[in-house]
C-alpha cells in the first residue's frame, strides 16, 4: 500500500525486549510459600502470608493488604471487601456502615486478619484474633519461629460501597502501600 515502508527480505529477527530498570516491580516477589491465595468461589479468596522471621504486625498485615489489592486488580476487579473471622465470645465491636463517615477508599484500621504463630520450644501453635479483645501476641514476638496471617476477601467490580468500612479500593490500597511493603521471610 502507498505509504508503507518497503519490505526487507533479509531482515534480522527482532530481539526480545530487554526489561529496563523502570519496568521492574517496586515490591519484589515473595519466595515460594510466603503468599498463597486459595479461591473459595468465583469471587472469594482466602489469603495467607507465612513466615519464619517476625518483623512487626503492621509490616506483615500491610503486605497482606497489598497482596489483596494486587490480586483484586489481577482478577480485573476494582475493589474488595474484607470478611471478618469472628468467633463466639469476640468482644471487638463489629464496624457499622456509615454513609457520613470517612470518605476514602481504604480504612486500614479495619483490615484485621487472624494470626497463627508458634513460639520457640512450644509444642503447638497459638491463634490470635483481633476481635478477641486480647493484647496482640502476649508472648515475646522475638521468640516467634513460624507464623501465618490469614484473611478472606470478596472481589467486586464497579462503584465501591464507600459506606462499608470493610470495603477497600484496590488501586488506592496498592498506591498507598507500594513503597511501604516488602515480602516477609
Amino acid at each position: 500500500m502507498a505509504g508503507d515502508p518497503p519490505a526487507t527480505p533479509a531482515s534480522a529477527p527482532a530481539k526480545p525486549a530487554q526489561a529496563s530498570s523502570d519496568n521492574l516491580p517496586m515490591v519484589p516477589p515473595a519466595k515460594p510459600g510466603v503468599f498463597t491465595a486459595t479461591k473459595k468461589d468465583s469471587d472469594r479468596f482466602h489469603l495467607v502470608i507465612a513466615g519464619h522471621q517476625f518483623t512487626t504486625r503492621e509490616n506483615i498485615e500491610k503486605y497482606l493488604a497489598y497482596r489483596a489489592a494486587e490480586l483484586t486488580m489481577e482478577r480485573k476487579a476494582s475493589w474488595f471487601t474484607f470478611v471478618e473471622s469472628r468467633s463466639k465470645g469476640d468482644t471487638a465491636p463489629v464496624p457499622k456502615r456509615d454513609p457520613a463517615g470517612l470518605r476514602y477508599s481504604f480504612r486500614m484500621d479495619y483490615f484485621r486478619p487472624v494470626w497463627r504463630y508458634k513460639i520457640s520450644g512450644a509444642p503447638a501453635s497459638k491463634t490470635w484474633s483481633p476481635f478477641s479483645g486480647a493484647a496482640f501476641i502476649p508472648d515475646d514476638p522475638k521468640s516467634i519461629t513460624d507464623y501465618e496471617v490469614g484473611a478472606d476477601i470478596v472481589l467486586h467490580e464497579g462503584q465501591m460501597d464507600d459506606a462499608d468500612p470493610l470495603a477497600f479500593e484496590a488501586q488506592a490500597v496498592s498506591d498507598l502501600l507500594i513503597n511501604q511493603v516488602s515480602p516477609p521471610e
